[in-house]
């Protein structure tokens, strides 16, 4: 049985609002891509283990969940699969790669600047009523975007799930390399939000 750390307890308790069972899904897809139909039961074991009496074969994508159970979700996972930032950071690319809606969605955005005056209206078909995106900065000419996500805890596990899923998103609308990293994190500095930084060539 995975034990939670009284750091992990903490930041999953402060972690407010709803997440779409969608997203949960996806990420499910990905592990039975990665680690088999075994994976998926060795998740369901661990979070029933925890308290977590969510049934995963009987999801709907219409359903919402904690965001603090998704937090707790991705705790587990990195500790049962014994991942490490890059492979967490894998996983958040392959999440965006495996949602319909998202790769829909951009297809729609016809720029970047158009892209992320959208960002806060994609964050919350997800995180339903957990965080907002604001203070979106862009400069095309030196192919960089900053992200900051604010009213949010989260957990580092989780900063590196999006630094892969923000990499991801603006590769679908750039068609470039890109890469993503948190140039500031409320749960190391007590700021009032997250910051990340996007970079395409």
């Amino acid at each position: 049985m995975i034990n939670l750390s009284e750091k992990d307890k903490e930041s999953i308790e402060n972690t407010e609002g709803s997440f779409s069972a969608r997203g949960v899904l996806d990420h499910l897809k990905v592990i039975e891509k990665r680690f088999g139909e075994e994976g998926k039961e060795k998740m369901q074991k661990e979070m029933r283990d925890l308290g977590y009496k969510v049934n995963f074969s009987r999801l709907k994508a219409t359903q919402e969940v904690p965001t603090a159970f998704y937090i707790a979700f991705l705790i587990v996972e990195k500790r049962v699969f014994e991942l490490d930032d890059e492979d967490v950071k894998e996983i958040g690319r392959d999440s965006a790669k495996i949602s319909f809606l998202l790769r829909f969605a951009s297809r729609l955005l016809v720029s970047v600047k158009k892209f992320y005056e959208n960002a806060d209206r994609a964050w919350k078909k997800y995180y339903k009523s957990s965080g907002e995106i604001r203070g979106v900065l862009i400069d095309e000419e030196q192919g960089k975007a900053t992200i900051d996500l604010c009213n949010f805890v989260g957990h580092p596990i989780h900063c590196r799930y999006l630094e892969g899923y923000f990499a991801q998103l603006m590769f679908f609308v750039t068609g470039r390399d890109t890469d993503c990293k948190e140039e500031k994190c409320r749960l190391s500095d007590g700021g009032e939000s997250h910051r990340f930084t996007v970079t395409w060539k």
